[in-house]
């Protein structure tokens, strides 16, 4: 039973894997390091975003790799929901989370991820500013996941 079970694996990794190396151009840009001082940020009334990486790669796409920098009491944008799934993660300062209506504690280290079409957030403390780092893709391997409720509004109001 255990050769049975250990076969079954090898057939089902090696036909997740490539069959012929160089089938699939990697399209990605060069492999790079990015400096803060080398991007142009988007400023805007909540603070300012910096945009490290927003090309597609030959797995992803959208890409969206940056840091937001968020002023005391702010937000970039209400709670909102998409397509893509989404890392953020709490560089400096503290705020509060929003994920799917429930909110809590945001601080330096903490992480969340949003999976496709779950409202998600971050604002800043009445007090204190906030930095995070975001990972925002889709991969190209299959379709979106389809929304489970359509009816409901990209961004949810207060």
């Amino acid at each position: 039973m255990r050769l049975i079970l250990t076969l079954s694996a090898i057939c089902a990794l090696s036909a997740c894997g490539n069959s012929a190396p160089g089938d699939v151009a990697n399209e990605a840009g060069p492999s790079e390091i990015k400096s803060a001082a080398s991007i142009t940020p988007d400023n805007a009334d909540w603070g300012s975003f910096l945009p490290y990486y927003t090309d597609d790669t030959h797995a992803l796409k959208p890409v969206l790799v940056g840091v937001a920098k968020i002023k005391a009491g702010e937000q970039i944008h209400p709670p909102h929901r998409h397509a893509d799934e989404e890392y953020l993660m709490v560089t400096k300062g503290r705020g509060y989370w929003s994920l799917n209506g429930v909110e809590s504690e945001a601080k330096a280290g903490d992480i969340m991820f949003a999976r496709a079409w779950d409202y998600h957030g971050v604002r800043a403390a009445e007090d204190s500013p906030l930095e995070f780092v975001v990972f925002k893709y889709s991969a190209l391997s299959g379709a979106a996941p389809t929304d489970p409720n359509p009816e409901l509004p990209e961004e949810q109001t207060d």
